[in-house]
């Protein structure tokens, strides 16, 4: 799809990936919505692409999707300037540890913002969206840990593939009304997701950046890409891909691959 002069609205866009498409979306002439909950860094990011000399539209809204009254305000925002051909629903959480160690709260609250935040804004906008001229799409930005079930990251993993088979089973039910969906999983990349997750409790806590993480430019460029091929999956890195063929093809080998690398992440001590 072009994204020149599209109407594109991103969620979690104070920072990371979000941050990094807009600007992206912004070289390439998009006309954006960013939403995002700390006012400051949004305020920063807006005013960052305006120095660049970007003169399509940039509109903020503050707002946690987590609650209906902020959701609403979002639709407001969109109903003003009338079109939305894409939505990137980008806003996202971690969680780490045990099934059985964890209290409900942290499988609840990480379903909150992965899950039923993204569903919910999306019937928000969905009207909107509709009746939009030219190409539409609905992208969720999930991970490779969403394909498959991932040893200490229960309650990541099941909100991800929650997403997925939401976001396959609405493929089916727009294509009438020419809107794409774009599943897009990135490998692990130098963001704050990383350093503000929950732990079994329910505290935030900071995991160290992996070795070979990639960039967030970089992973937006390849988001970018996949919007303007019209993929239905993208999946950044090698692991991902793996994941992807061996959850099919041999599961027993895949299961064995996840629990040696892994095996330190739920096995106690």
């Amino acid at each position: 799809m072009r994204l020149q002069e599209r109407n594109v609205l991103i969620t979690g866009a104070s920072s990371g990936i979000g941050e990094a498409t807009a600007r992206v979306l912004a070289a390439r002439g998009a006309r954006l919505i960013l939403v995002a909950r700390r006012s400051n860094e949004l305020e920063r990011v807006q005013a960052s692409l305006r120095k660049t000399g970007n003169t399509q539209q940039i509109e903020i809204v503050s707002a946690d999707i987590t609650r209906d009254s902020d959701r609403k305000r979002v639709r407001k925002t969109v109903e003003r300037l009338g079109e939305l051909h894409v939505l990137i629903n980008n806003a996202g959480i971690t969680a780490h540890g045990r099934y059985d160690e964890s209290v409900p709260a942290v499988l609840r609250k990480t379903f909150e913002l992965n899950f039923f935040a993204a569903t919910e804004l999306t019937g928000e906008l969905l009207p909107i969206i509709k009746r939009s001229s030219g190409d539409k799409m609905i992208v969720y930005v999930s991970t490779p840990s969403g394909l498959y079930g991932i040893p200490g990251r229960f309650a990541y993993s099941s909100s991800k593939a929650a997403g997925h088979a939401w976001m396959e089973s609405i493929r089916f039910e727009l294509e009438q009304d020419h809107i794409q969906t774009l599943i897009f999983c990135p490998g692990y990349t130098r963001t704050a997701l990383r350093t503000s997750g929950l732990d079994e409790k329910g505290q935030i806590i900071s995991e160290e950046q992996a070795r070979g993480a990639a960039s967030p430019e970089h992973i937006a460029s390849l988001l970018c890409r996949g919007m303007e091929r019209n993929r239905r999956l993208v999946l950044t890195n090698l692991n991902g891909r793996v994941i992807y063929l061996l959850r099919t093809l041999a599961p027993g080998l895949l299961f064995r691959l996840i629990s040696k690398k892994l095996k330190k992440d739920f096995h106690r001590a």
